[in-house]
């Protein structure tokens, strides 16, 4: 005969308690997975929204500083065709607008629901740089060849003791380079007033560069050349307007007090009698001293 164990009796009570746990819990599961399916469903939604045509590029917005048009910008950008908002990558835009020879300091913005804004500017060529095999590149402010030219340009001075031109699209060796935005004035992108015992002092085709760049027109137009030296001296070779013929030379000195230095050549320029004159030093600017032809 086999013996029958009792086994002990669970207390109703205590039953009932666990099994009220136990439904708690499967009710803070439910809601869990109540919760993650609709932020999951929200998600598929809001993403699907953004790939709608609803969301397309409507309108482009160009603000070009520069002889080049809106419509020919917004084709560089690829926004000239149907794109999505969601697919418009601003950094990309940039990259590519900036990699265009002529333009540069691009700037990129969506602005939902159908609106890109890109303002960029155009570089301007200040000189010409000789190119090793023959011809000449022309380069802006910041020292990008922008363009190859067969022969001098009229107008543009030719920028000696750089190096030879690079390819187009590169910049100049000692130039400002990239970071500097086309169309900045000199004095944001270098020291213009820097002391002649000075470690901000501008040098090479960065302060022959910007020595041009703070010309005016009328004084500009009378420039020749501009040479860097090997010591890092700065000479122009001018030819004034009121001068019958032959060049003047025109000695800067090192790269110090650049403004003042440009200012002083220009009221030469505009208001002296050169006449006789072959040689003008302007190495310390405020006191200017000239050569006159044997």
């Amino acid at each position: 005969m086999t013996d029958v164990i009792d086994q002990p009796r669970i207390d109703p009570r205590f039953l009932q308690r666990w099994v009220e746990v136990r439904r708690a819990e499967g009710r803070k599961r439910l809601r869990a997975l109540v919760v993650l399916a609709v932020v999951l469903a929200s998600g598929a939604m809001a993403l699907g929204a953004l790939y709608t045509p609803v969301l397309k590029v409507r309108h482009v917005r160009v603000s070009v500083s520069g002889a080049v048009s809106g419509p020919q910008v917004e084709a560089l950008a690829g926004l000239d065709h149907y794109k999505l908002m969601i697919d418009v990558h601003a950094a990309t835009i940039v990259k590519d607008l900036d990699a265009v020879p002529r333009l540069g300091g691009a700037r990129v913005d969506r602005e939902w629901p159908g609106t890109v804004a890109i303002r960029i500017s155009v570089r301007t060529p200040l000189a010409i740089v000789a190119r090793s095999a023959g011809g000449w590149g022309t380069v802006d402010a910041t020292g990008r060849v922008i363009g190859d030219v067969a022969a001098p340009v009229v107008g543009l001075p030719v920028l000696l003791g750089t190096g030879t031109a690079p390819a187009v699209g590169s910049w100049i060796g000692g130039s400002l380079g990239p970071s500097v935005i086309p169309g900045t004035v000199p004095e944001t992108a270098l020291d213009m007033d820097a002391a002649s015992d000075s470690a901000t002092i501008p040098k090479g085709a960065a302060a022959a560069l910007a020595l041009l760049q703070a010309l005016p027109a009328n004084v500009f137009a009378d420039v020749i050349s501009v040479t860097v030296s090997a010591s890092g001296g700065l000479s122009m070779a001018v030819l004034p307007a009121s001068v019958a013929s032959g060049s003047i030379a025109v000695d800067f000195g090192d790269g110090s007090q650049l403004a003042q230095k440009a200012a002083a050549l220009s009221t030469l320029v505009t208001q002296a009698d050169l006449s006789g004159v072959a040689s003008i030093d302007l190495t310390v600017p405020d006191r200017p001293a000239t050569l006159t032809a044997r």
